[in-house]
């Protein structure tokens, strides 16, 4: 079961600055409830990132990290790459990845559809434009609507 993130928004900017420091970029934290919780950074960087990558990336938000530790929940860090299958979690996301192919899944059904895979072709403020290669058509999706997108991988 998923959560809000408990982490204050001046340590979240302190972790993002200690992972671009290394010359990654923080692509996404979430915050995972459970017995014990599980707090995942999702590192990345042009040609992908390394297992050496994501142990320095560890390290770096530690050191922001542990100082908070008395004011936070029990957690586990994690720390990994997004894969080649990538989350679009952002509109931001879907702009820096348009002309590639992506697997979108929607909340509730879109021209009769809750799923497309193709081409995203354009975003234009909130919309999504995904050429359906199966379909041979175009579906304009708003991206509140998105329950789920991700990079298709090409290998």
């Amino acid at each position: 079961m998923k959560t809000t993130n408990p982490l204050p928004l001046e340590a979240v900017e302190a972790v993002r600055g200690a992972v671009e420091a290394l010359g990654l970029e923080l692509c996404h934290i979430e915050w995972k409830s459970g017995r014990r919780g599980a707090l995942l950074l999702y590192v990345d960087r042009d040609g992908g990132v390394t297992l050496d990558d994501c142990e320095q990336a560890s390290r770096a938000a530690s050191a922001v990290l542990d100082p908070l530790e008395a004011s936070l929940p029990s957690y586990v860090l994690e720390v990994s790459s997004p894969g080649l299958d990538r989350p679009l979690w952002t509109i931001e996301d879907c702009v820096r990845f348009a002309g590639r192919r992506v697997d979108v899944r929607m909340r509730q059904p879109v021209e009769g559809t809750s799923r497309v895979k193709g081409m995203l072709e354009t975003v234009a403020g909130d919309r999504l434009t995904v050429l359906d290669e199966d379909r041979k058509r175009r579906y304009t999706i708003q991206f509140g609507d998105v329950k789920r997108a991700r990079l298709v991988p090409e290998l």
